[in-house]
């Protein structure tokens, strides 16, 4: 216990008093054949590793959103995470991408960074990449410390942001980033993007749809900074599938597809029965309605036919549909970041919302048919569905984006948890035996050191968003 007790101040330690100033012990210590200061490019790699090995990947969301269900094992299903650690993000993620500000920022460090691309576009990627993380952060825990985090002595007890602050102050960081940009070379370091400045472009505009879309519940007006960004990125946003934004694997063992490791010893997940019913629709279990479902599974083992898992329970997995064996079984299978069907509904809410001109009916079918064609699916039986699944109000929408984000567990966790908040959301099991919570989780609790080391703040913060566990909701579905 004191071992446990020790690591978790220490780890709290890195996040809440990290400087970019260090204390000056001379010369002792510096090992004269090793350069002094990090590498821009290095700590840039580190910092988006996490995107492709942590976030993108992870299982806890997909279960959630009743993608998936559990094999032998059922715990997380039932929710038996509570606390859930952000100390990587704030102590490894965030920490290398404001050294990496730092050193391209510092007179003395400069000219070595300068060697790693434009010091202009490794501060642009590495803001763009901070309000990403951010972002996703806030749409988790909800408040969150934001302006006084990593500034060491100077704010020791951070304060815990509101969502909305954070959400503003995310998209200032994106119109930072954008306005310095250059045309030089973009940093040597970018494993997401090799460095093209233009992808980060449009990922960047692309960030600020969703997330404008995001909080389209508390700020709906037309004439709102909602709208106004959503404007402001529409134009540069994702607007094809060949230009859809994912993390790219490679085959050797430490940079490859997490799913593809997970599934090299152990088979502890199978399609659930939530989604796979879903899909099935008006078909049946060998030749479903929604043609996507051939492109997400693959048949039973047993039966040789889609059938899903029981939610919340233990499951035979031999009985079940897997996950698309190009997924759990290709080293180098893509982990999506935006697509082009994100941004075609995005579009259809936007309308609605009087946001920007056009058909919501048109920009509904145009996801559909996006996310079609993004898994494989004929032209031929994309345009059967579509015709035979009209858009006739904010339901078909919130259905339709459930099924495109398969596998994009946290942004799909998230768009369920908003279009619930609108009564649109797509049905999911509740299930009885829950570990924790009441119901879908709402969002994830604060790590079990926060209130010990942060206690004032903490405590500030729980005042003001509610009870510290699963159910409390958070501002943008409020």
């Amino acid at each position: 216990m004191k071992n446990i007790i020790i690591k978790s101040f220490v780890a709290l330690l890195l996040i809440f008093t990290y400087s970019c100033d260090s204390v000056d012990f001379g010369d002792t210590n510096i090992d004269p054949n090793n350069p002094s200061n990090a590498s821009t490019a290095a700590l840039m790699t580190d910092a988006e590793r996490y995107f492709g090995t942590t976030y993108n990947t992870a299982t806890t969301p997909n279960l959630y959103v009743q993608y998936l269900a559990n094999g032998d094992y059922d715990d997380e299903s039932r929710y038996l995470g509570f606390n859930f650690s952000y100390n990587d993000e704030y102590a490894d993620v965030l920490r290398n991408l404001n050294e990496v500000i730092t050193l391209c920022q510092n007179e003395s460090t400069s000219t070595a960074a300068k060697a790693n691309g434009s010091l202009n576009n490794q501060i642009a990627v590495s803001k763009i990449l901070r309000s990403y993380l951010f972002w996703t952060m806030t749409d988790r825990w909800g408040m969150l410390p934001y302006t006084e985090a990593l500034q060491g002595v100077d704010a020791k007890f951070p304060k815990f942001d509101s969502q909305e602050d954070i959400y503003i102050g995310c998209f200032q960081e994106i119109d930072d980033a954008m306005a310095m940009m250059d045309s030089d070379a973009g940093p040597t370091g970018d494993i997401i993007f090799n460095g093209d400045m233009n992808t980060w472009k449009r990922f960047a505009n692309s960030l600020r749809v969703v997330m404008a879309i995001r909080i389209s519940k508390q700020v709906p007006s037309a004439s709102g900074y909602a709208a106004n960004e959503f404007n402001k990125g529409i134009s540069g946003a994702v607007s094809s599938n060949s230009e859809n934004l994912f993390y790219t694997y490679l085959e050797e063992e430490v940079n490859d597809n997490p799913w593809e490791d997970r599934f090299q010893s152990r088979k502890d997940y199978v399609l659930a029965d939530t989604f796979v019913n879903a899909l099935i629709g008006t078909g049946n279990n060998t030749a479903p309605e929604d043609p996507r479902l051939e492109k997400y599974g693959e048949v039973s083992e047993g039966g040789l036919v889609y059938a899903g898992g029981e939610y919340g329970e233990t499951n035979n997995t031999f009985n079940y549909s897997f996950i698309t064996s190009d997924i759990i079984f290709n080293k180098t299978a893509p982990s999506m970041f935006f697509t082009y069907s994100q941004i075609a509904f995005s579009k259809a809410e936007a309308v609605n919302l009087g946001w920007m001109s056009g058909s919501a009916s048109t920009f509904y079918e145009y996801g559909v048919q996006a996310s079609m064609e993004q898994w494989g699916v004929s032209t031929a039986d994309a345009n059967t569905y579509v015709t035979a699944h009209p858009y006739t109000n904010m339901n078909d929408l919130a259905y339709q984006k459930w099924v495109a984000l398969f596998m994009q567990g946290y942004e799909s966790w998230a768009e369920w948890r908003r279009f619930n908040a609108l009564g649109v959301a797509p049905t999911l099991k509740m299930i009885t035996n829950a570990i924790n919570g009441n119901g879908i989780p709402q969002r994830h609790a604060y790590p079990s050191s926060a209130e010990t080391l942060n206690t004032d703040s903490y405590n500030q913060a729980v005042s003001e968003q509610g009870a510290d566990n699963l159910d409390t909701k958070l501002w943008f579905e409020l």
